[in-house]
């Protein structure tokens, strides 16, 4: 199991945001590559299922921002979905970048770099997404390199129940008097507060309880995060984030 407690040399965990989506298209090659060549120990990916039941990178609900393709992911196969180009709405640099599996993303990275997987389910909820993500993981020998994130109460409940070894963290947004009752039956290892409400006194109430916690959001003073001692920090551009750790 990847124990994001067990921090790196004294210092958080550093998680590049969907790769490097600053620098290169999101959930792509391109930013995966870049966000490892910055220095991240994490990669953080958003995954989904297709028509034919494959699992594919990709953040949004639907594919007409990124690809000019009306509809979602789950309404086109695997093959169709991997001849849209989604590197030119970024740039044209980027043009004929495409989306990919997540079986190629796990071969790749494999003796390279750790995996933060989101599980993005539509408004349809597909049980094989969880399924599918887990043996893909299994597969390639990631178990112990790979942290699962939902916003999903019950994909981590099911991810759990396929495999207990695989580490999981809920994603949440907001204030809440009490954040652990969120998760008291979901045998989590870490949370995800978002960054814009995140203070001192939950951090400190997240470690107290046994759990990591693993902020994710925009947060641009990584001073103020790395003085309340999370567990990880997540950026969009590694590179800056590294820059900061380096000054401490």
């Amino acid at each position: 199991m990847f124990d994001l407690r067990q921090r790196r040399n004294g210092r958080p965990w550093l998680v590049g945001h969907r790769g490097a989506m600053a620098v290169a298209p999101e959930n792509t090659m391109p930013a995966l590559t870049a966000g490892l060549a910055a220095g991240a120990d994490l990669l953080e990916i958003d995954v989904q299922l297709t028509a034919d039941k494959q699992v594919i990178l990709f953040h949004d609900t639907t594919l007409t921002a990124k690809t000019g393709v009306s509809g979602m992911i789950g309404d086109y196969t695997a093959e169709f979905l991997q001849t849209l180009d989604v590197g030119t709405h970024f740039s044209a640099d980027f043009a004929g970048t495409r989306m990919p599996l997540l079986d190629d993303v796990l071969a790749w990275a494999k003796g390279r770099v750790a995996l933060m997987i989101e599980l993005k389910h539509g408004p349809v909820f597909e049980p094989e997404l969880d399924k599918t993500t887990v043996d893909l993981i299994a597969k390639h020998g990631m178990e112990d390199h790979v942290v699962i994130t939902s916003f999903d109460q019950f994909a981590l409940k099911r991810v759990k129940a396929i495999n207990p070894h695989l580490a999981t963290s809920f994603i949440y947004i907001g204030h809440f008097l009490d954040p652990l009752a969120l998760v008291q039956d979901l045998q989590v290892d870490a949370l995800s507060p978002a960054t814009d409400y995140l203070t001192q006194a939950e951090v400190d109430l997240i470690h107290n309880a046994g759990y990591a916690c693993s902020p994710g959001g925009f947060w641009w003073d990584y001073s103020q995060l790395l003085s309340w001692g999370v567990d990880s920090i997540s950026s969009n551009d590694p590179a800056s984030l590294q820059a900061v750790i380096g000054k401490r």
